[in-house]
């Protein structure tokens, strides 16, 4: 029960949350976002007891979200925590690429097995690419035969990652 009130309370009592949220989601969808981040494994059943909602109440809401894209569920390999090495790579790309080389680039990069998410940026660089591999070492040959030759990468900045105190909302700890 406490849980569930300050769940509720948050809502209430922060505007910010309120005015970004209001637009697609109602109290009840927000508290179901908190619940799965906490626990996305959780099943109908418990997530109904957590916000207050039967278990098919519950799927339903949780259903409707995930098809209207505003949550994914997803299983997440948190690196830090299997030991592997990884790195935010920040990329420039060339000011002479097309549309379509622009695009089949980020399809290339996107079905990368070692390239755990990707981010589009305004600025100095076009793009952050974060991988992961079994050493620094690896990593940075990795880099070099997937960036360093590819004609539209015009230069790239690699910077290992040392300790993840928080992903995804959840605190990370050894």
């Amino acid at each position: 029960m406490t849980n569930e009130r300050s769940a509720a309370t948050e809502w209430l009592e922060n505007d910010t949350i309120q005015s970004l949220l209001k637009e697609h989601l109602d109290e009840t969808d927000y508290r179901i976002y908190k619940a799965l981040n906490e626990d996305g494994r959780m099943s109908d059943t418990e997530l109904g007891e957590r916000v207050g909602l039967s278990r098919t109440a519950a799927h339903r809401r949780r259903k409707k979200l995930e098809e209207e894209g505003i949550i994914d569920v997803l299983g997440v390999l948190v690196l830090q925590e299997a030991d592997f090495a990884y790195a935010d790579v920040f990329v420039k790309l060339s000011s002479e690429a097309t549309v379509d080389e622009l695009d089949e680039f980020l399809e290339t990069v996107k079905g990368d097995e070692f390239i755990y998410e990707i981010e589009e940026y305004m600025g100095t660089y076009d793009l952050l690419l974060r991988v992961w591999h079994a050493t620094l070492g690896d990593i940075q040959s990795y880099l070099r035969t997937q960036l360093q030759c590819h004609d539209l990468v015009a230069k790239y900045e690699a910077m290992p990652v040392t300790k993840t105190h928080k992903a995804w909302h959840k605190p990370i700890t050894n």
